[in-house]
């Protein structure tokens, strides 16, 4: 679709909606199966100005459910990485063993990017959010809903943090944790560095994806 076909309305909400984009902090999904939670996600993400997705798809290929994402998934870059995926059915109560390629991938091309990768895990000592640097780019890693990550995604990560636990239940869902996290660490980053905005080439080619959608 041309620029010229947007309504000046819609424009306003593009340039309002860009305005509040940022790549200093970016989600990392780890073999998502549940589309609503996978849509969830994604909502979150496009609420809070989070402009990257990153998805590993090692056993699961990721679904997102069209009634609960609504059109955030249009609205967000999404990267995909399927190196070790292999298209067939696996359980998901079998704990994954060993490298998982997908998550490897991902691993690199975020690292590469200047990301600091932070696995979502209550296992082992954890870095408190309020700790954390703002100075850094940071993309968080959450993995499946049974398992979480895999283990070599937690041991390769640069650090691991976990969300405070006060009653019986062992984890929150993965869609919650994420909203949690995020919703954070964006108030922080707004309040604490200056420099989270997207430069203006980053603007402009975002501005030319965004043009294509007309409602």
């Amino acid at each position: 679709m041309s620029e010229d076909f947007l309504t000046e309305r819609r424009r306003e909400r593009m340039r309002r909606a860009l305005e509040n984009r940022t790549r200093r902090l970016t989600i990392l999904l780890e073999d998502i199966y549940d589309p609503l939670n996978a849509s969830a996600v994604l909502r979150t993400c496009d609420g809070l100005g989070i402009q990257d997705i990153h998805i590993a798809e090692n056993r699961h290929a990721f679904h997102a459910h069209s009634k609960v994402a609504g059109r955030a998934a249009a609205w967000l870059t999404i990267h995909r990485y399927c190196s070790g995926y292999t298209n067939t059915k696996t359980d998901f109560r079998i704990k994954p063993e060993g490298v998982q390629s997908s998550t490897a991938e991902a691993f690199a091309a975020l690292k590469n990017a200047g990301y600091t990768i932070l696995a979502t895990s209550p296992r082992g000592q954890s870095t408190p959010l309020k700790n954390l640097d703002m100075s850094k780019k940071y993309a968080i890693a959450l993995g499946s809903e049974h398992w979480g990550l895999s283990d070599w995604a937690i041991e390769n990560a640069d650090a691991t943090v976990a969300l405070p636990m006060l009653g019986f239940t062992e984890s929150y869902n993965i869609s919650v944790t994420a909203a949690m996290v995020l919703f954070y660490l964006a108030e922080r980053l707004r309040s604490e560095n200056s420099d989270w905005k997207l430069s203006a080439i980053e603007s402009q080619e975002i501005w030319r994806e965004w043009s294509r959608f007309k409602k």
